[in-house]
């Protein structure tokens, strides 16, 4: 009970405590907007889940991994003596680009005498780089690119009807090393399953 009683001499009747009472009323009323203060927000907290988020680039390499995919499929697929095929294409890293930079270079010379005759040279050279930026019709910013590199093949699976035979496997084999201008021991052909 010596809450209350602390309590009941802070907000009393006696003036001496009136400063007291008011700062701990202010202390009560500053608790209640902290902890019940979300509920009167009209702002939302964003919620955020723990699924993984494909970025725009990653989604660029997967799509040039599959899009590449469907064309080997395809090219595969007409050759003599194969039918159904299905084939894989695996990199090892997305594209990278080289980005246009607006580079202005300054030079200054300083030459100084002294009082003894003495002379002397300073040289400062700056070099200041900023991105070129290209803004389209909507508003959007996006870095002007002056050089884009594919992805580095790192290998090839290909699963073909008719790669049971050896020269349709070796032509396969041939042909996609050929056309990526990726070594052969990165190619691997297998038979398609018989049902």
């Amino acid at each position: 009970m010596g809450v209350l009683n602390d309590l009941n001499s802070i907000f009393g009747k006696e003036k001496g405590n009136k400063l007291l009472r008011n700062i701990v009323i202010l202390g009560m009323v500053g608790t209640l907007l902290l902890l019940f203060g979300d509920i009167f927000s009209s702002n939302p907290q964003p919620v955020t889940d723990n699924k993984p988020v494909i970025t725009e680039e990653k989604n660029n390499y997967l799509t040039y991994e599959e899009s590449l995919s469907k064309e080997l499929e395809e090219i595969i697929s007409v050759m003599s003596g194969v039918g159904k095929v299905k084939v894989q294409v695996y990199t090892l890293k997305g594209p990278e680009y080289s980005y246009v930079y607006d580079q202005n270079i300054t030079n200054k010379i300083t030459e100084e005498t002294d009082q003894n005759g003495g002379q002397r040279q300073i040289q400062e050279d700056t070099t200041e780089k900023s991105l070129v930026v290209l803004q389209d019709a909507a508003g959007g910013e996006e870095p002007l690119i002056s050089t884009k590199q594919s992805p580095v093949i790192s290998g090839v699976l290909i699963v073909a009807q008719g790669a049971e035979d050896s020269e349709i496997k070796y032509n396969i084999t041939k042909s996609v090393s050929r056309l990526l201008d990726i070594p052969v021991h990165k190619i691997s052909v297998l038979p398609y399953k018989r049902r």
